[in-house]
C-alpha cells in the first residue's frame, strides 16, 4: 500500500507550542503508513530540528506581508510538484495560505490547525479584524479545523460561527519517555547556572506578550521578600528579550535571574526547578504545562484556555486570575512553605496527564485523521 503523503505548512520556523507539536510529530509519524514533509516559512531553530530527523523541509518564505501573491504562488507550485495528499497548515495566516494554495494546486485533503484563539493575538485591531475576515472567508476550503483544546473549539464555534461538525479536537500530548523524572539531570543545570541550594521558581516560553513575563518577575520580586535566596531561571527567547532583562533590572531582581536563551535539555531544565510558574495570558494547550506535570513538578498557572483543561485546581496545581502577580506570588509563597503539598500536586500532574494527554494518543488520532478514518 502506497504511504499518504502528509505536508505540514508551519506557522513559524522559531521554538514555540506550535513548532514542538510539529517535532513531536516528525519523531512519533508511522513512516511505514506516512510520508511527511514541511514548509516553513523562513530559516530557523524547526527547520535545523527536523534536518536532524531527516524530515524533507523546504522554505517559502510568508512573513513579510500579511498577504503576498508570491508567497501563495510559491506554495501552488510546491503543492503541485509534490502532490501531497493531505496538507495541514498551522496559524491563522498559515491556514489562509493553506486553504487557498491547496485549493487551487488541487490537493484533495486540508485541515487546518488552531493552536491559539484568534480573538487573542497581540496584533493592532485591524490586523486582527483582517485575520478573522480572511479565516472566515476560507473556512469552506478546508475540510477540518483542528483544536489542540476544548476552549478553542468552544470559541471558533461561539464566536467565529464556525458550523461545529467542521471542528474537531486532538489535546496536544506529551513524550512521556523524554519527560521522565527519573532520567533528567537538574543538578547539571544548577551548576552551569550558578544555581545554589535555594528554591528556584521557573518560566519556560518564548518572549512575547502573550507569556507576560512581566507579570512572572512581579510574582518574583514579591516572593523575594519573604525568601530572600530564591532564584528565577527563565528558559526562551524571543522579540520581547530586551525589554523583559530591563524589566527585571527595573525592579532590582535581575541578579536573581538566569536567563537561559533557548535550550534542548527541557526536562533537566524542568528538574532543577523547585516550583514551575505561567504567568500567560493566553494560551492553547501549552506543551510546558504539560512538560513540567510530567516532569512531577508543582505549578502555579493563571486560569487560560486550555490551561484549565490541564491543571486540576488544588489536585495537580494552583490556578490564578492573568496580570495578578500578588496572587501568583502568594501561591508560589503557598508551595514553597509546604514542601510536602507541593511534591504530592507534582506527583498527582504526573499521573494526570500519564492517563489523558500522552503523546501516543495524539499522534494515533492524528494518524486516523490523516487516513480518513476520524
Amino acid at each position: 500500500m502506497a504511504r499518504v503523503r502528509v505536508l505540514q505548512l508551519a506557522g513559524s520556523a522559531e521554538w514555540a507550542g506550535g513548532e514542538v507539536y510539529l517535532l513531536q510529530l516528525a519523531k512519533a509519524l508511522d513512516r511505514t503508513r506516512f510520508e511527511l514533509s514541511v514548509i516553513c516559512p523562513a530559516m530557523g531553530p524547526l527547520v535545523e530540528r527536523l534536518g536532524r530527523l531527516g524530515v524533507a523541509t523546504a522554505v517559502v518564505p510568508m512573513e513579510e506581508r500579511l498577504v503576498d501573491p508570491r508567497a501563495l504562488l510559491a506554495l501552488v507550485r510546491h503543492f503541485r510538484r509534490e502532490r501531497p495528499h493531505v496538507v495541514q497548515s498551522h496559524g491563522a495566516r498559515t491556514n489562509f495560505y493553506g486553504r487557498l494554495a491547496a485549493r487551487l494546486a488541487g490537493v484533495p485533503r486540508h485541515l487546518s490547525t488552531v493552536h491559539n484563539s484568534l480573538y487573542d493575538y497581540p496584533v493592532p485591531a485591524l490586523r486582527r479584524a483582517l485575520y478573522l475576515a480572511l479565516d472566515r472567508l476560507t473556512v469552506p476550503w478546508t475540510e477540518t479545523i483542528l483544536c489542540v483544546a476544548e476552549s478553542l473549539a468552544r470559541d471558533l464555534i461561539e464566536r467565529g460561527r464556525v458550523p461545529a461538525e467542521k471542528v474537531q479536537v486532538i489535546h496536544n500530548g506529551v513524550d512521556l519517555a523524554r519527560f521522565d523524572p527519573s532520567r533528567a539531570d537538574g543538578g547539571k543545570i544548577r551548576r552551569a547556572f550558578g544555581l545554589a541550594s535555594g528554591p528556584v521558581l521557573g518560566l519556560i516560553g518564548r518572549m512575547t506578550p502573550q507569556k507576560d513575563h512581566a507579570t512572572f518577575l512581579a510574582a518574583l520580586a514579591r516572593v523575594r521578600t519573604e525568601v530572600h535566596d530564591v532564584r528565577a531561571l527563565i528558559v526562551g527567547d524571543g522579540p520581547l528579550r530586551p525589554a523583559i532583562t530591563a524589566e527585571a533590572a527595573r525592579l532590582g531582581v535581575q541578579e536573581a535571574c538566569c536567563f537561559t536563551g533557548v535550550r534542548d535539555d527541557i526536562p533537566d531544565c524542568l528538574a532543577a526547578m523547585d516550583l514551575v510558574l505561567i504567568s500567560s495570558v493566553s494560551e492553547g494547550l501549552p506543551f510546558t504545562v504539560l512538560e513540567a506535570l510530567a516532569m512531577a513538578r508543582p505549578i502555579v498557572a493563571t486560569a487560560v484556555n486550555g490551561v484549565t483543561e490541564i491543571v486540576e485546581p488544588e489536585l495537580t496545581g494552583l490556578l490564578v486570575p492573568p496580570r495578578r502577580p500578588d496572587l501568583l506570588a502568594q501561591g508560589a509563597l503557598a508551595l514553597l512553605r509546604d514542601p510536602e503539598r507541593a511534591r504530592a500536586l507534582g506527583q498527582a500532574g504526573r499521573k494526570a496527564v500519564e492517563v489523558r494527554f500522552p503523546m501516543e494518543r495524539m499522534v494515533e488520532r492524528l494518524e486516523r485523521l490523516y487516513l480518513g478514518d476520524a
